[in-house]
């Protein structure tokens, strides 16, 4: 039985290493990870990298850690309607500077740009929509159907908890890789734009998806 809660302060760097070993391998991550010569280097700037941005959008977002057994397994960043957008000076004030002294700042520039560009298509109705901005599982437990059960026991619920009036919530996320592509269309989701992210040496697409959340 997973049990769903808010993370404590003291688990974000845990978390954060649980994130980076989930997306490491991204095509997104291919041009700054050419400034690494040793793999074991690069693991740690994507450490620092998620800890900065769990911290960035730990005040302002909805985070929640799925855990087992005392274990946590599952993670997700869950972003209100209406709520300001993460600026860099949050990023800044959670701890982004450390990160230039593990990679240029060229690199970290071109890092953010692809980042932001992701989230671009659905930038015109984030404002009055959720978005999942972010889901990782621990990658020893791939399989276990444990993103799945994030959005459908804990991200969903949530939303028609807090929605208001009778009028459905829209739900919005993106995605980098076919796999997810599959995953989201699989739990729900309806594709609603697709576009390339330019890279150094070949474009990474860039998927973004919705669905319609009834009250309870």
């Amino acid at each position: 039985m997973i049990n769903y809660r808010r993370p404590k302060k003291e688990e974000l760097k845990e978390i954060a290493r649980m994130c980076a070993l989930t997306f490491i391998d991204y095509p997104i991550c291919n041009d700054i990870k050419k400034e690494f010569r040793e793999p074991g280097r690069f693991l740690d700037f994507m450490c620092e990298v998620y800890y900065v941005y769990i911290k960035a959008y730990y005040k302002k977002s909805e985070v929640f850690v799925g855990e087992d057994n005392g274990r946590i397994k599952s993670f997700a960043i869950l972003v209100r309607p209406y709520i300001e957008d993460i600026s860099l000076l949050d990023y800044f004030r959670a701890g982004a500077f450390k990160l230039f002294k593990k990679a240029s700042l060229p690199g970290i520039l071109k890092f953010l740009n692809v980042l932001e560009t992701g989230h671009k298509p659905g930038s015109g109705i984030k404002e009055h929509s959720w978005q999942l901005e972010s889901l990782a599982v621990e990658r020893s437990c791939r399989g276990q159907q444990l993103g799945s059960k994030m959005i459908n026991e804990c991200l969903i619920p949530y939303i028609k908890e807090q929605s208001i009036g009778d009028q459905p919530e829209t739900f919005i996320t993106f995605t980098n890789t076919e796999t997810n592509k599959k995953f989201y269309l699989k739990n729900g989701f309806t594709e609603f734009d697709y576009t390339t992210i330019p890279m150094s040496e070949s474009a990474v697409g860039n998927w973004s998806f919705r669905m319609n959340v009834n009250p309870t």
